[in-house]
């Protein structure tokens, strides 16, 4: 059986010093192998018992291969079921951090909890009212999860089928001018297309089912805002945020208040911000929360090379919101500055064509003016996230999870580092997005106006 209902206890997000497991090949066999026993996948039971068997360090046999992400380890493997007529599946296996400072942080329990719940619940839901032919995004098979939380954090766990199995890989760079972490026009299109009918979904499902919608809505958790305001505490988002908007100051065309929108929406960062990622009707979705090239996989024509298809994955940030708040973090942190400035408009018609194929006849898609007017204040999401993105775009080193190990200094004062080591790259990307944002409307003079009129 796959997917079958999982343990989701999601009891607090209190800091927990329990940072002693450390799973070796042979633990995490016995244990993943029993666990999946016991519930059963894939046709498994006492006596056709799952055997999961790791991917190794191939420099130490006894070591599993690990992929380390800020709020996870990644595993990868095979399972077997004796007697099941499938040889073996390969696995993918998302583990809990074992630093309780990271965990607390970054929330991992409550991105657990969304993602154990975007698989249970949330993505059958939205396919449920798939019109008949219509294709779907490409998504991640569900397996099994678990999320206790608290003293039982290192048995959390969510198992996936590994889409690699698939045919699907990290996107091929395709030229080597084109830094490491933007996509060309093929892939961006491809992804966009993909975001696009998982956006759309969520309009069938508004409409058809609304009960059973809110109530999806309603069990998704915050995990980018606490009672002390957002990731970067004490209005640290007007600060770094300027950082973009300078170098404008300086340029004619730029001059007679045309920044004033923008230095207007920054100077209230914080609450602007949140703002922005409160859910308006009737065009709100729900989002990704963290759509970008990490989290896509893609298939690629044979004989052309070119890609054809995009899975998404990592659905620890899903949040109900404005589709402007995937599509700005995508497109800002994704495009680099000449697809931005050119083909803006052959993407956004991408993405909303391959809406409209996931609806049926009744449920219309938002028009191109209602899709910019979407992006308008909204583009304030892709560019505070692009601020986290952009020193590991650049520096040698990027921001990874040791540096949440210095309990003397803050996040903030981390990223401040950060975006401090390589200036004049950065800024060049964060004053690029600027302009961008204000050369398109999105960050309209009367900030109050506009919010209102989406409330």
């Amino acid at each position: 059986m796959v997917g079958k209902r999982v343990t989701s206890a999601y009891k607090n997000d209190g800091f927990d010093n329990t940072d002693t497991m450390d799973w070796n090949h042979a633990t995490l066999k016995h244990w993943l192998s029993k666990v999946l026993t016991d519930h059963e996948a894939y046709g498994a039971a006492a006596g056709r018992p799952a055997t999961f068997e790791p991917d190794k360090d191939h420099r130490n046999a006894s070591r599993l291969r690990k992929i380390n992400r800020l709020s996870s380890e990644v595993i990868t493997g095979q399972l077997t079921v004796a007697g099941h007529r499938r040889t073996a599946v390969w696995l993918m296996v998302k583990l809990k951090p074992p630093l309780a400072q990271m965990r607390t942080l970054l929330k991992v329990d409550r991105q657990f909890h969304n993602e154990i719940h975007a698989y249970q619940n949330v993505i059958p839901l939205l396919l449920e009212n798939l019109p008949e032919g219509a294709r779907p995004p490409a998504l991640p098979r569900f397996v099994y999860g678990q999320n206790e939380c608290g003293s039982h954090w290192s048995e959390d766990v969510i198992v996936l089928e590994d889409p690699r199995s698939w045919g699907y890989k990290p996107a091929v760079r395709t030229s080597p001018e084109l830094n490491a972490n933007f996509m060309d026009y093929d892939h961006l299109a491809v992804a966009i297309s993909a975001l696009g009918r998982f956006h759309g979904l969520s309009f069938t499902v508004k409409q058809k089912n609304p009960k059973a919608f809110r109530k999806l809505v309603g069990n998704l958790r915050e995990i980018q805002w606490d009672e002390d305001g957002w990731l970067i505490k004490n209005n640290g988002l007007k600060s770094l945020g300027m950082r973009g908007a300078r170098p404008l100051m300086e340029e004619e065309q730029y001059q007679g208040g045309k920044l004033k929108g923008f230095l207007t929406m920054i100077r209230e960062a914080d609450r602007n911000l949140k703002l922005a990622m409160t859910p308006n009707e009737p065009f709100a979705v729900i989002c990704h929360g963290d759509f970008c090239k990490n989290n896509l996989l893609f298939a690629y024509d044979e004989q052309s090379g070119k890609p054809q298809d995009a899975i998404i994955t990592e659905f620890t940030a899903i949040r109900y919101g404005s589709p402007g708040l995937d599509l700005s973090y995508f497109l800002y942190k994704c495009a680099d500055q000449d697809v931005q400035n050119d083909r803006w408009e052959e993407l956004l018609t991408v993405y909303l064509e391959s809406v409209s194929v996931v609806l049926p006849v009744d449920v219309k898609a938002p028009t191109m003016d209602q899709l910019h007017h979407e992006l308008k204040f909204h583009a304030l999401y892709g560019y505070a996230h692009l601020l986290f993105a952009v020193p590991n775009m650049i520096n040698e080193y990027p921001l990874d999870r040791t540096l949440l190990e210095d309990d003397k200094a803050t996040f903030e004062d981390q990223l401040v580092a950060r975006l401090d080591s390589s200036d004049d790259k950065i800024t060049q990307i964060l004053s690029a997005t600027v302009r961008h944002i204000i050369d398109h409307g999105y960050a309209p003079l009367n900030i109050r106006s506009t919010v209102s009129q989406q409330l």
